[in-house]
This record gives structure tokens, sequence and C-alpha cells, in this order.
């Protein structure tokens, strides 16, 4: 039997609802696992987001979840700066996290040909289970 007790949610500001991130906290609340919830600041992308702190991304947090869901939810939000996949890894190693949770949006053949993938790299650069959902 999986026995997660810590689950991390790479959340991308540059979004407006997150469906994935609700899904995320519920399955997180589901399993009672401490949920960490990271941004990262990509260096080579340029920052998009002036946040450095981890009170900025608990604000778009609020923003989206309802009180309902993160009221008895143990959170931990951070900031990272550097590539994003990198960082993710990183961040997962140094914190024990048991499961990665990301979400993904279909792209095109074309695009997907030309454009990395975050998810992608990810489940190729970690040896933790890595849970996809789906966004449209």
């Amino acid at each position: 039997m999986l026995n997660f007790k810590n689950i991390l949610y790479p959340i991308d500001l540059d979004s407006k609802d997150n469906p994935s991130l609700r899904k995320a906290l519920e399955f997180a609340q589901f399993l009672n696992c401490q949920m960490h919830i990271l941004y990262v600041n990509d260096i080579e992308a340029g920052y998009r987001h002036p946040t450095d702190y981890e009170d900025a991304v608990a604000l778009k947090v609020k923003e989206i979840i309802p009180d309902s869901i993160l009221e008895n939810m143990d959170i931990i939000y951070a900031v990272s700066k550097g590539d994003t996949v990198e960082e993710i890894v990183r961040y997962a190693k140094d914190n024990n996290i048991d499961l990665i949770i990301i979400g993904h949006k279909h792209r095109g053949k074309l695009f997907s040909s030309i454009f990395d993938s975050i998810d992608v790299n990810i489940i190729d650069t970690t040896l933790l289970p890595v849970l996809i959902i789906p966004e449209k």
C-alpha cells in the first residue's frame, strides 16, 4: 500500500485558475498528507513574477481555492529561483517528498515537437512517482 506523507505541487502563477491544484489539495486532504506548494521563478524564462516570498504564493492559492478546502490542511508554501525542473527535483529531494502532482495542458503535436513540457521533463528527471492531472 502506498503511504504518502509529503506531496509537492509546483504552481504556475501564470495560470488564472490552476484546476489541477484543487484536485491535488483534495487528494492530499483525503490521504492526510502535508502539501508543499512550490513556485519556481525560472531565470531562463525571465522573471515573470516578482515573487520571492512564500506569502505571494499563499495569496494566489487563497484567491482560487475555497477556504473550506484550505482550513484543515497542512500546507507549506515555498519559492525558488533557477531552472524549473531542476528546482522541483531538488526541492523534492531536500524535503522528503513522496509524490509530485502536476497539471498537464494538452498541446498540439507541432507545439510539443518544438517546446519541452515541464511535466514530461520532471518525469524524465525524478525517480519519484508523478501524478499528472489533465487540465483544459
